[in-house]
């Protein structure tokens, strides 16, 4: 990994970690230590990142209010409040849809609709599939 001071290779890792549990690396140029989240949107969060990025997704995903985040957190023994869950939306909201916006690239706007038609009834078939198809007879 490389030093986000000096951006030197020569860094090794230390046997310590974080109170989260990130490892922790020491810079043998400028002899700082940093871990696994210094310089990344991440830093200085008090809670692991695959919780906060979580809220954020239901955030966003479910529409959900912000104290009911914070509430279902609440059971599952994480204690933020409604604000903490603002903030965050407001800091990796831009982060998630990018990433979701990138790995949907060039496959919007490919369409499996077809019609068909039954020859002997004139009943016409529009949609996806037979399965769950809108069916109608033209007037």
């Amino acid at each position: 990994m490389n030093c986000p001071s000096c951006a030197s290779t020569k860094t090794s890792e230390l046997s310590q970690k974080t109170s989260l549990g990130y490892r922790t690396f020491c810079c043998l140029d400028c002899k700082r230590r940093f871990n696994e989240r210094t310089g990344t949107p991440f830093n200085n969060l008090q809670f692991p990142t695959d919780i906060v990025l979580l809220v954020v997704l239901w955030r966003l995903r479910y529409k959900l209010s912000l104290r009911d985040l914070a509430e279902m957190f609440l059971v599952r023994g994480f204690e933020f409040t409604h604000e903490t869950v603002r903030d965050w939306e407001e800091r990796f909201a831009s982060l998630i849809s990018e990433q979701l916006r990138s790995r949907r690239r060039g496959k919007a706007g490919t369409s499996t609709r077809h019609t068909s038609k039954w020859p002997a009834s004139g009943i016409t078939c529009i949609g996806p599939s037979t399965g769950t198809a809108i069916w109608w007879t033209p007037c």
